[in-house]
């Protein structure tokens, strides 16, 4: 098909400029942003380049691409950006977190637990000195109880080893079998690191030498949380500064179904961009934000656990000189087990911080500037206007009839629309405006549409046939808004389905009898391939000699001399 081969040309262009410019981008990415930037109505192709590779159009589109990525204040390219942070971004699941981590980790560890079981079973005392050695650096680091590197840290943890396994015993695990000396590895590296961590709890534990994870966590939590709500208040203050702006330099009445501007459309749609930018922004933020809660929720629940596990323990320990292992023991495995919990949530707010940070560099300060900017150089084209311009509500929708869209009116259900005035959006051709009222003017569609107040919900419901066409078209031309309302993964798939080639009608049957091919020397008949001669004399003959030793007799010993033996009868024989 002609469109599919013209993006396919497209990518590989834009590739190509970004290898001349030595930069490494993600294919997979460029891909994404072909597909979704070529259906906006701004920056997008029009069907007919596509159909009949307009080079004009066709660089013109590339040389786009290429300057936004590279622009640190396109923020088209940041909202694409932005998303694709989200998308691919699976530091927000805390399971992968966990699975990511416990991977590396192993592998980190593996050279170290083979030589671990490597040992053999007459081990000599130094040999058995060595082997105590490693067990304490491979508890240090199982359980991140601190730096293996630390004297203080293994004297500890070889005193609680001490107190588990003495040398005798030691003796008898190098006469395990080796998946058996695995598994009581790790039992054992679980018991010796309860006790550490048991050990230096509370006020009195050795913080210096000893890590403790809860006060990691509370640290980890206090400087995440105050990171996300300035982040977070930056960007609502941002959003509503040129929402702000936008309101005053517009002034839509819904009784009289007029609107009235003097500053172009065009020029607000350069402050809109910054608009959502920020709205973009803000719903990332909030996405993991809302992550790092439950998180935090999950850290409570894990902390009142080892509260308790480690109440129990002085309960067990209290008033008594000796203790059964069998007793004392589980609770050592339990509390290094929420220990490793309380880790794995500490790594899920490290990578929830890296997703952050990644979002706020996206959406730097030079952003912000140029919206200040921006915004002083409208107010001031506004008052330099004298005349402004009026026009109806029907008109401005009117003027999107004459454009395209296959996007799908039924995705709108699952996109979060009722923050921003629909009306707004479609009268404007998407300028964003925060709703205060919602509607959901569809019977058989579960869509919540934001207003601005009731007087312009009324219109939408007079005049619904005309709305929602119109609308339909600005949300899904606009990669932007698409963007901002996750609709880009429906648009790319409604895209990916227009390039697949249809199947010939016609398709050739293979079903011929397989062609003998002399001396074929690939793999499969090599067996049956010689360079010499005689080999093929050799191998007539014996198959010759098999030949005459075959037998055509049907006889068997059953029934010798006569057919089917077993079951006929025979008369005996009259003697005269």
């Amino acid at each position: 098909m002609p469109r599919h081969r013209t993006l396919l040309e497209i990518e590989r262009r834009i590739m190509k400029r970004f290898e001349q410019l030595d930069l490494d981008v993600e294919e997979e990415f460029i891909v994404f942003v072909v597909h979704l930037l070529v259906r906006d109505l701004r920056r997008g192709l029009h069907k007919s380049d596509l159909d009949k590779q307009n080079a004009c159009a066709i660089i013109r589109f590339v040389d786009g691409i290429v300057d936004s990525y590279v622009s640190p204040v396109d923020c088209t390219m940041a909202n694409m950006k932005m998303s694709w942070v989200m998308k691919k971004g699976r530091g927000i699941d805390l399971q992968y977190v966990k699975e990511q981590y416990e991977e590396n980790f192993l592998n980190e560890l593996k050279l170290l637990i083979d030589d671990i079981l490597q040992y053999p079973e007459s081990c000599s005392k130094t040999q058995l000195d060595q082997l105590f050695a490693k067990m304490q650096v491979f508890i240090v680091a199982c359980y991140n109880l601190g730096c293996p590197k630390n004297h203080v840290l293994l004297k500890l943890t070889a005193q609680a080893l001490h107190s588990v396994i003495g040398r005798s015993d030691l003796q008898n695990y190098v006469l395990k079998k080796k998946y058996h000396r695995l598994e009581y590895l790790q039992r054992l590296a679980a018991t010796v690191a309860g006790i550490v961590i048991y050990n230096n709890d509370g006020t009195d534990g050795d913080r210096e030498n000893v890590r403790f994870v809860v006060g990691d966590l509370e640290m980890a939590q206090k400087n995440t949380s105050s990171a996300f709500q300035l982040s977070l208040d930056e960007a609502a203050k941002m959003q509503s500064l040129c929402q702000t702006a936008i309101d005053r330099l517009i002034q839509l009445d819904p009784k009289d179904t007029t609107m009235t501007y003097r500053v172009p459309l065009e020029h607000l749609q350069r402050l809109n961009q910054f608009t959502l930018t920020y709205a973009m922004l803000q719903r990332c933020l909030g996405a993991l934000h809302r992550s790092y809660e439950s998180t935090v929720y999950l850290i409570e629940v894990e902390r009142k656990r080892y509260d308790c596990v480690v109440a129990k323990i002085n309960d067990t320990l209290a008033m008594r000189t000796a203790i059964d292992s069998e007793l004392i023991f589980p609770h050592f495995v339990y509390i290094s087990q929420v220990w490793s919990n309380l880790n794995n949530f500490l790594n899920h707010v490290v990578e929830l911080n890296k997703l952050r940070e990644q979002l706020e560099l996206l959406v730097g300060p030079q952003i912000k500037e140029l919206a200040e900017a921006t915004i002083a150089e409208l107010q001031a084209l506004d008052k330099r206007i004298k005349e402004p311009q009026k026009t109806n509500f029907l008109d401005r929708m009117a003027v999107m009839t004459d454009f395209h869209t296959d996007g799908n009116f039924c995705s709108l259900a699952q996109a979060d629309i009722k923050d921003f005035c629909a009306l707004t959006m479609t009268i404007t051709n998407g300028l964003l405006l925060p709703a205060k009222v919602t509607r959901q003017l569809c019977m058989n569609v579960n869509i919540t549409f934001g207003l601005r107040d009731h007087m312009y919900a009324r219109f939408t419901e007079l005049f619904f046939e005309q709305f929602i066409p119109a609308f339909r078209k600005v949300i899904f031309n606009s990669a932007n808004l698409a963007l901002l309302f996750k609709l880009d993964e429906a648009l790319i798939s409604q895209e990916l389905q227009d390039l697949v080639e249809e199947p010939p009608k016609r398709r050739d049957f293979a079903g011929q009898t397989e062609m003998v091919v002399t001396n074929d020397l690939s793999a499969p008949n090599w067996i049956n391939v010689t360079w010499n001669a005689w080999d093929y004399h050799r191998e007539t003959i014996h198959m010759a000699e098999l030949r005459k030793r075959q037998t055509r007799d049907t006889q068997t010993k059953i029934s010798y001399g006569q057919r089917h033996a077993q079951n006929q009868t025979y008369n005996t024989r009259q003697h005269k």
